[in-house]
């Protein structure tokens, strides 16, 4: 028996229970949203989510992907300085830009809102959050991440839609996102608890070196703008459609993106994160042909299991609607059907994406990414603009069907490179199967 556990443990079982749980939980969270509080609430939900995921890759300067990679094999205590630093850019970046954002939005609307006082309060403190959550994950911290993680973002959720059923006064989008903030709170604090096993102050009084930082962020611009991308890619079409239909037809989109959003969280939990150590593993071991193979089998456990996860999602969705009471919750089978079917695709693609990772082609992969968010808002403004709210369905399946494509292409032409022969030197050497170097 404890034997079996400890395998569970080494194999990510808790870590899934854990993303399976919060996942739920912010499942639970729409609907409740959607049925309780309206579909303009869930418009403001929406853009608060779009804002919370788009602000810290644009603050982060692309510094995350440095910073864990560079703390593996340190204890916290001697990655300490290194995270300070990170901290130091990431407050600096927050204050400059909500000195910036807070005149402008007071001069649009003619003031500020308690809900946007709320809203910026979890801007600052979800960006803190990733950029800890990321360097943990580096340190081999990953249980006790994700545990954090759930605090944050699921565990006030049962608490939050309890109160608010026992006092409807309370049932409020504001004290959502108070609950939110205090769930961080509850985080911050388990986080200096458990750290108090490392000797932290003498670490964390070492030399600043915030220019090593700088430079990085300087040297590796394409990394920002692939984050950019990343993000840009799942969140720009609810501010489109905001700008265009309304709070209403956004509230309606982010309910269903949030339904649709857990079958591609779950396919990349479980399938597509997986393939990229075997992916690499299988281009490190210099046949093509093995990495072609290995490539079409993650696909075809990708899509197989994405359509599956798909008609049951669908199908669960459809009972939830039947059995609910009539007008409680939007009912557009169709937006459903797409949004699903463009998830199913886009699970493909981010495996394509990986699988461009796998070959150490950083840049083509921050091209890919860049070019997604653009080929996202042209798509999206235009089906949106002649199609309404059906238009953000066709618009994520065009955008992930041209993504799927281009990079199957290019993934095809490094393919056929890499098979073909070296031509022989005089001397007659050469190798017909020795992979190219990224």
């Amino acid at each position: 028996m404890s034997v079996l556990l400890t395998r569970l443990i080494r194999g990510g079982a808790p870590n899934m229970v854990l993303r399976g749980s919060t996942l739920f939980l912010r499942f639970a969270l729409s609907f409740y949203i959607v049925s309780q509080l309206g579909l303009a609430a869930a418009g403001v939900y929406g853009l608060a989510i779009g804002a919370i995921g788009i602000v810290p890759a644009t603050v982060g300067w692309g510094l995350n992907y440095f910073v864990s990679r560079e703390v593996v094999g340190h204890t916290p205590a001697t990655a300490a300085p290194l995270i300070r630093d990170r901290l130091i850019i990431t407050f600096a970046s927050l204050l400059a830009g909500t000195l910036i954002a807070v005149p402008v939005l007071v001069w649009q609307t003619g003031g500020i809102t308690q809900t946007q006082v709320l809203i910026l309060i979890l801007l600052w403190l979800e960006t803190v959050a990733l950029d800890i959550y990321m360097p943990m994950i580096g340190l081999e911290l990953a249980l006790f991440a994700n545990v954090l993680v759930f605090v944050r973002s699921a565990l006030w959720i049962p608490i939050v839609v309890a109160i608010g059923f026992a006092l409807p006064a309370l049932k409020t989008l504001d004290m959502i996102f108070i609950g939110w903030i205090l769930s961080h709170v509850l985080a911050i604090a388990m986080l200096f608890v458990y750290l108090r096993r490392w000797p932290m102050k003498a670490s964390l009084r070492e030399e600043k070196k915030l220019s090593v930082l700088v430079t990085r962020a300087r040297r590796a611009w394409y990394i920002y703008f692939s984050d950019l991308g990343i993000v840009g890619l799942g969140y720009a079409d609810r501010f489109i459609l905001n700008a265009l239909l309304g709070l209403v037809a956004t509230g309606i989109y982010s309910f269903y993106f949030s339904i649709t959003n857990a079958l591609q969280t779950l396919i990349s939990t479980a399938v597509v994160q997986l393939a990229l150590p075997r992916m690499v593993r299988a281009f490190r071991g210099g046949d093509p042909v093995e990495w072609q193979a290995e490539l079409r089998r993650q696909m075809m456990k990708t899509m197989t299991f994405a359509a599956v996860f798909s008609v049951g999602i669908f199908l669960a969705t459809e009972m939830i609607f039947y059995f609910a009471p009539a007008g409680r919750f939007p009912v557009f089978r169709v937006l459903l059907a797409i949004m699903l079917l463009a998830a199913t695709i886009r699970s493909g693609s981010d495996l394509l994406n990986v699988s461009i990772t796998s070959m150490g082609r950083d840049r083509m992969y921050a091209v890919n990414n860049v070019a997604g968010v653009i080929v996202a808002i042209a798509f999206g403004s235009g089906f949106m603009y002649f199609f309404g709210l059906i238009g953000a369905g066709l618009s994520a399946a065009a955008t992930a069907s041209t993504l799927f494509i281009v990079r199957l292409l290019y993934l095809r032409h490094v393919l056929r490179k890499m098979k073909q022969p070296e031509p022989f030197s005089q001397t007659g050497g050469g190798s017909a199967t020795e992979m190219p170097r990224p």
